[in-house]
């Protein structure tokens, strides 16, 4: 079981906009980062341009802190319908860039024109990937054409390939179709489970499920997740995933990013069980 102690936390969640980022408001995220004892950070790539265009900027102000970075987030055009992958290659060679040896890709399409180009998409990105020994994680999002953890699974497993995995999102999983699904998990390899990033779900759905998603997810431990009950089947399976705690929060972001990420931290820890900490991932070579 990958140990809570050493997270990684997703600096979106540390921003007021993180669609409007300043240089500054991205420094304050490491600071605040680094001051609570996380390991590594979830970058988007949009951050890391905010910051400078040149990307070893960024990987230097995260290492003169003594973070690292573990994942980019995110490529978006492996499903494109005309078939042409538009930041596949952008997101990877920023990866390389800033050493990071996990990516996510995601689609924001309501549905696949064409499952099977989907599926050759995403095996395609997964060979690139490869080449530079990275790996990638699909995120499933409930209003998407990858709405559960069934979808991605499926998907992963008819592109085939050793480097491609799932990111699984707590308050996803909590709010897939269906709700959470052991079932389903149970039964995937070790290595299918590459990232998962912790927060929580509250009990009833509101009525906006991007809002809520980006501005009203609970800590870890304040809502109705069962993460005993995930990490058990996690380990069950023999998944050791990267731990990125993503607590997209508006009214407890307002305390300021460093408070915000000290009570991210504690609640990720106390909630997630302690196990062994995960060998370093190695891109599935």
């Amino acid at each position: 079981m990958t140990d809570p102690a050493d997270l990684g936390i997703c600096l979106a969640t540390l921003l007021p906009d993180p669609f409007n980022a300043d240089a500054a408001a991205i420094l304050s995220t490491l600071d605040a980062a680094a001051r609570h004892g996380f390991g590594g950070v979830s970058a988007w790539s949009l951050h890391v341009m905010n910051l400078d265009p040149d990307p070893r900027v960024f990987n230097r102000a995260v290492r003169d802190r003594g973070l690292e970075v573990r994942v980019v987030e995110a490529a978006t055009g492996w499903g494109a319908s005309d078939g042409i992958d538009r930041d596949g290659d952008f997101t990877l060679d920023m990866a390389g860039e800033l050493g990071a040896h996990q990516i996510v890709a995601v689609t924001l399409e309501a549905a696949f024109a064409d499952g099977g180009r989907a599926v050759a998409g995403f095996a395609d990105l997964c060979d690139r990937a490869a080449e530079r020994h990275i790996r990638v994680a699909l995120e499933f999002l409930p209003w998407s054409a990858v709405p559960d953890l069934a979808s991605a699974s499926a998907l992963t497993a008819a592109a085939g390939r050793p480097n491609g995995g799932i990111l699984l999102d707590t308050w996803h999983w909590q709010r897939q179709p269906g709700g959470p699904c052991p079932e389903v998990l149970e039964g995937l390899p070790a290595g299918a489970i590459q990232v998962v990033q912790l927060c929580d779900a509250s009990a009833e759905p509101g009525v906006d499920p991007m809002g809520e998603a980006m501005a009203s997810r609970p800590l870890p431990g304040e809502g109705v997740v069962d993460f005993i009950a995930l990490a058990s089947a996690l380990e069950g399976i023999g998944a050791t995933p990267l731990l990125c705690p993503e607590v997209f929060n508006a009214g407890l972001l307002a305390a300021g990013p460093s408070t915000f990420a000290g009570s991210v931290a504690d609640a990720c820890r106390s909630a997630w069980p302690s196990g062994r900490h995960p060998g370093p991932p190695d891109g599935g070579h």
